[in-house]
C-alpha cells in the first residue's frame, strides 16, 4: 500500500477526477492570453472569449504526452538526477519578505538573504541551492541584474544543484516575463555547456479560482519553447477562493494543473510538468493561508495520490508552519509536515526547512531545528533492520545476563542504528540546569553562526565567471 492510501482512497482520486473533469469541460479556465487561446483554438479545444472548455479526450492525449519521468542536469559538472520516482530535490524556504530575529519580525535584508544562502550550502538535508530575490534590497540593480541576478548569483556562488534557479520577474509586463524567462535559460544552457538538455524549472501558480493571467503563460511559453520544466502550482484557500470542502478544493486546484499541463502539451508534446499545490486550509478569524495543519498535510497526501493517478512527479513543501516565533506551535506544525513530506517522498520540495509564518518569515535557528526534525523523520521512516547481523545473537551471547554492552569506542553500527540529536536537549536535568541551562534557541543560534561562517565557495573557470559578472549588482561581483 503507498503512503497517501491511508489518506486518500483511489476512489477518492477517482471521485476528485470525475469531478475534475466536469470543471474542465462545463465550467473552464480563463487563460488571459491571445497566444494561448490561440494555441487552445489551433487544436480544436474549445474557446468562449478566453474561457478555454477542455473535454476529456484531448486531457487524455495530452497525459499520454507528458513524461511520467525525464532527466535533469542539476549542476554544471554534469550530475544528473531523474524525476517521476521520489527524486527528494530539497530547497530551503523561497523568497520571504521578513525575517525572524531576537524576537521581532524584521523585513529581509540583502545581508539576511546571502546568510540565508550560506546556511542553505552548509545544510545536509538540502540539497538543491536557493536565494532569496531579496539578496537585491538596496541595491538598485539594473532591470536585467534584477531579473537575472538571482541565476547569475547561484551559478558563481553555490556549490549545490541548481534545481530552481529561476529569473526573477514578478511586475514586469508579460512580455518582459517571456523575454528575461528566454535570457534566463539561455544563460543556464551556456554556463552548463549544454543547449538540448532540461536544465530549469520554473514554477506556475494559477490564479485560482480556474484562471492564468498573462505573466505566468508567458512564461509557460518561455520554459516550454526551451524544453525547460515547468511546476504548476496552485494556492487554493477554502471558501476564499476555493470550495469550503478539501475535496471541492482539490478537484479545483486539480483542473488548474491539468489545463496548465494541457496548454504545455498542445505547445510542445513530451515536455516535463511537475504536479503540485501550495493549497492549506484557511483560518477565517483572521482570513490567512494556514499551512501548517492537518489540512494542509492531507493535501500532500492527495497531491501525491493525484500524480500517481496521472503518472505525473510531482513536489511539496516541508517543514510548513505558521507559527511566528521558534515556539511549541513551530515545532508542532513543522513535524506534522515534515513528516508528511517524507512520507509521500515528492521528487521536488521547496519551504524545506527554515519557513515560519505562512511562507512569508524565514527564521535561520528554525534552519537549524527544522534539520533535526528531517533527521527524526528519516530515520524513523528506515524502520528496524532484523538481519542477522542487527539482531545481534553473538553479542548478546558473549554478554549475558547482567552484563554490559558498553566496552570501547562506539562501533559504527550503533552511528547507523540511532539518530543523534545536535541541539535538541538529551542531558541529564540536574547537569542541563548546573551547566547554564541553554535552551534549544540557544544552542540553534550558535549553530546559525558556525554555519555562516564555515561558507566555501566553488571554483569556477574564468569564462563561467565572466558569462555570470554582467548580471551581478557591483558588490557581488567579486566575494560575498
Amino acid at each position: 500500500m503507498k503512503s497517501y492510501e491511508q489518506y486518500v482512497s483511489k476512489t477518492d482520486v477517482e471521485r476528485i477526477h470525475e469531478n475534475t473533469l466536469r470543471i474542465l469541460s462545463e465550467v473552464g479556465v480563463r487563460f488571459e492570453s491571445e497566444k494561448a487561446i490561440e494555441v487552445f483554438k489551433n487544436h480544436g479545444v474549445k474557446v468562449e472569449g478566453d474561457t478555454v472548455y477542455i473535454d476529456e479526450d484531448t486531457l487524455k492525449k495530452c497525459l499520454a504526452t507528458a513524461p511520467s519521468t525525464f532527466e535533469m542536469v542539476v549542476n554544471h559538472d554534469g550530475t544528473r538526477q531523474t524525476l517521476g520516482a521520489g527524486a527528494m530535490l530539497t530547497c530551503v524556504i523561497g523568497h520571504p519578505a521578513y525575517i525572524a530575529k531576537e524576537g521581532r519580525i524584521e523585513q529581509i535584508t540583502s545581508q539576511d538573504s546571502i546568510d540565508q544562502f550560506k546556511m542553505s550550502e552548509s545544510s545536509a538535508v538540502a540539497n538543491s541551492s536557493n536565494l532569496n530575490f531579496a539578496f537585491l534590497n538596496g541595491l538598485h540593480p539594473t532591470e536585467e541584474q534584477q531579473a537575472l541576478g538571482q541565476i547569475a548569483f547561484l551559478l558563481k556562488y553555490s556549490n549545490k544543484y541548481k534545481i530552481h534557479s529561476d529569473p526573477f520577474v514578478i511586475g514586469f509586463s508579460a512580455d518582459k516575463s517571456y523575454e528575461y524567462s528566454k535570457k534566463g535559460i539561455d544563460l543556464m544552457k551556456n554556463f552548463f555547456g549544454l543547449q538540448d538538455k532540461h536544465v530549469m524549472l520554473t514554477i506556475i501558480n494559477p490564479l485560482s479560482p480556474l484562471c492564468f493571467d498573462a505573466g505566468p503563460i508567458n512564461k509557460m511559453l518561455a520554459y516550454t519553447e526551451e524544453n525547460q520544466v515547468c511546476a504548476i502550482s496552485p494556492c487554493g484557500m477554502p471558501l476564499l477562493t476555493s470550495p469550503a470542502s478539501l475535496a471541492g478544493m482539490m478537484s479545483e486546484t486539480n483542473a488548474e494543473v491539468l489545463a496548465g499541463l494541457v496548454f504545455i502539451q498542445l505547445v510542445k508534446p513530451g515536455t516535463p510538468v511537475i504536479y503540485g499545490t501550495t493549497s492549506g486550509a484557511t483560518d477565517m478569524r483572521t482570513i490567512q493561508l494556514g499551512i501548517g495543519t492537518p489540512e494542509a498535510s492531507l493535501v500532500s497526501y492527495a497531491t501525491a495520490a493525484l500524480a500517481d493517478f496521472y503518472q505525473l512527479p510531482f513536489r511539496t513543501g516541508g517543514a510548513l508552519s505558521d507559527a511566528k516565533d521558534l515556539d511549541v506551535q513551530a515545532g508542532a506544525e513543522s513535524m506534522l509536515m515534515m513528516h508528511t513530506t517524507y512520507n509521500v517522498k515528492p521528487d521536488f520540495v521547496l519551504h524545506h526547512i527554515g519557513c515560519m509564518g505562512t511562507f512569508n518569515v524565514v527564521s535561520l535557528e528554525k534552519f537549524i531545528v527544522d534539520e533535526e526534525i528531517a533527521m527524526m523523520v528519516q530515520r524513523q521512516l528506515k524502520g528496524i533492520d532484523t538481519s542477522d547481523e542487527r539482531l545481534c545473537f553473538n553479542e548478546i551471547s558473549k554478554v549475558g545476563p547482567r552484563g554490559s554492552f558498553l566496552q570501547g569506542r562506539t562501533p559504527s553500527m550503533y552511528r547507523k542504528e540511532f539518530c543523534m540529536a545536535k541541539v535538541f536537549n538529551k542531558d541529564d536535568p540536574n547537569n542541563w540546569q548546573n551547566t547554564g541551562s541553554k535552551s534549544v534557541f540557544q544552542n540553534a543560534r550558535e549553530e546559525v553562526q558556525r554555519r555562516i561562517s564555515s561558507y566555501t565557495p566553488p571554483e569556477l573557470t574564468k569564462e563561467q565567471i565572466n558569462l555570470v559578472k554582467p548580471y551581478l549588482p557591483d558588490v557581488f561581483k567579486e566575494t560575498i
